[in-house]
């Protein structure tokens, strides 16, 4: 029973349970009544209903002829994009360490089982993004006149799928172009949708919120720092620090308090003030393996006491001290570290490495030219342990995440960090983080408990629609992607006036290595690391 209350072992035995029983009930012939089948682990309903409604959206024959070309761009730009960022994310996997590497479970599509994925938020998204794509399929399928022959839905426990499921010989019958726009139709709608309600998301609900008061809200806590140890919970809403009001983070980043003393710290969390009891300092949060703060024997959760003698007390000491050095100088640290509940000082001696050569091996998307010779430990560090951001930070966020953009990286680091709310903790948007905000403007009509679940709605419809959309795209068969691909290679070939046979063995062959090359390179996510 232990075991059962692993979530993911849990949804294991409930996956396996399913199979089970409707693989017994298929047996008996009971499911055939209800035009329900089992092929392999899924459980397939097929059904009739719905083909007149595609039949009557498809006879808008110029609008879905125009879309149709328009979604072969789209799904052939997708293509790049989504193959650039696999092989760039294939390639960073190699520097993650084991114990930072994915589980399993992250790369399952499964509302509830993925942590990242909530149950009813992604449920919701995932059926829309899958209706909505196989209806576009359908559509311009009957526009190339395929005989749609079912509609259906795909179980494993909770819907995960829908299909429109077009005559085969009818679809190897058409021109390429014909074929592709029907292949194209699904992700395009897929990405169209998404931009839709990323508007909705961050131009409507987003923008119509305010912080109710000025100040910092705890992003992160380290494990076991001060400030975690402390009781602090991320979301809280720091007031002051040993009596000094903190209102934006230059005030933490120059805080004038002395490391190891005791300080208070007064917050402000679901409606009521609270007071917490903090050790100060600029705690360091991780140290770099093989860079010169490892060498020299700093760990994570060591407080940086002084640096050649001058004290440190805050952002700014650290980085004016650090930025007076070059590579390959001397630094000597003073550092406490907690031994039996109390802290100790201890010393050791740097010797600094080149932040050029060192971000060149673990972040060489963010090195600079100015990096050279400058001085590089291998730590991060936070002012207690806690990770600070100004409470408007995270609505400013969301509501133009390019602001202040003004290279490709940055609108790429841009982009990343706005679809990447899921792992920072920001979506569906915590209660305590909302409870921050005040709603404005016409939508402050709709109550707080209304508005909020809207908002995360339409986040998880517009991210759902577009990892369905990009992921589609790749040029791997099955995928919608790998036979636009397939199409596109088919067209090359023919220009070298080849046998016919030998052309398609040798656009099967290119076709399906690339697809196997694709499922290496997702499946290096899981296994660089750990190697």
């Amino acid at each position: 029973m232990q075991l059962l209350r692993n979530p993911f072992i849990l949804a294991l035995v409930i996956i396996g349970a399913f199979i089970l029983i409707f693989t017994i009930l298929e047996k008996k012939g009971l499911l055939k009544p209800y035009n329900l089948e089992m092929s392999g682990l899924f459980l397939i309903w097929k059904t009739e209903r719905g083909k007149k409604l595609i039949d009557n959206l498809a006879q808008k024959k110029k609008f879905w002829k125009a879309y149709g070309n328009l979604s072969i761009a789209v799904i052939s730009i997708c293509m790049v994009i989504i193959l650039t960022l696999l092989v760039w994310s294939a390639y960073l996997a190699s520097f993650i360490p084991a114990e930072s590497a994915p589980s399993p479970r992250m790369v399952i599509g499964i509302p509830g089982v993925n942590p990242l994925i909530p149950v009813w938020y992604g449920i919701l998204g995932l059926a829309v993004a899958i209706i909505v794509h196989e209806f576009s399929h359908g559509i311009l399928a009957r526009l190339a006149d395929v005989k749609v022959k079912t509609l259906g839905l795909v179980f494993i426990v909770v819907p995960i799928g829908a299909f429109v499921e077009p005559d085969e010989e009818e679809m190897d019958a058409l021109p390429k172009i014909k074929r592709d726009r029907i292949y194209g139709a699904g992700p395009t709608a897929n990405i169209v949708l998404a931009l839709v309600f990323v508007i909705l998301f961050s131009s409507v609900f987003m923008a119509s919120v305010a912080p109710e008061e000025d100040g910092l809200i705890v992003h992160g806590l380290v494990t076991d720092s001060p400030a975690d140890m402390s009781d602090l919970n991320i979301g809280e809403l720091v007031l002051t620090i040993d009596g000094i009001r903190t209102e934006e983070m230059v005030d933490v980043e120059q805080i004038d308090v002395p490391p190891l003393r005791q300080v208070s710290v007064r917050t402000r969390y679901k409606d009521a003030d609270r007071e917490h009891t903090v050790i100060s300092g600029l705690m360091i949060s991780t140290v770099q393996d093989n860079y010169p703060a490892y060498d020299a024997g700093l760990e994570a959760l060591d407080i940086i006491v002084s640096m050649d003698g001058v004290q440190i007390r805050n952002y700014h000491d650290f980085n004016e001290h650090l930025e007076g050095k070059s590579s390959g100088e001397i630094l000597n640290v003073t550092y406490a570290r907690l031994d039996d509940d109390d802290y100790t000082n201890h010393t050791t001696t740097i010797v600094l490495a080149d932040k050029y050569e060192s971000f060149a091996e673990m972040y060489p998307s963010e090195n600079r030219e100015e990096y050279r010779g400058r001085a590089y430990m291998g730590v991060t560090v936070s002012y207690m342990g806690i990770m600070f951001r100004d409470v408007g930070w995270i609505q400013r966020l969301m509501v133009n995440p390019y602001s202040g953009a003004t290279s490709f990286n940055d609108y790429m680091m841009a982009s990343l960090t706005y679809i990447s709310f899921p792992f920072l903790g920001l979506s569906p948007i915590p209660s305590e983080i909302a409870q921050l905000y005040v709603i404005t403007g016409p939508l402050s009509v709709i109550p707080a408990g209304v508005f909020w679940p809207i908002a995360n709605a339409c986040y998880w419809i517009f991210w759902l629609n577009l990892m369905v959309g990009l992921f589609n795209s790749l040029p791997a068969v099955p995928l919608d992607g790998g036979y636009v691909f397939k199409d596109a290679l088919s067209s090359v070939v023919e220009k070298f006036n080849m046998k016919e046979e030998i052309e398609k063995k040798l656009v099967h062959s290119v076709s399906y290595l690339l697809a196997f090359m694709i499922l290496g390179m997702l499946l290096w996510q899981l296994i660089g690391p750990r190697l």
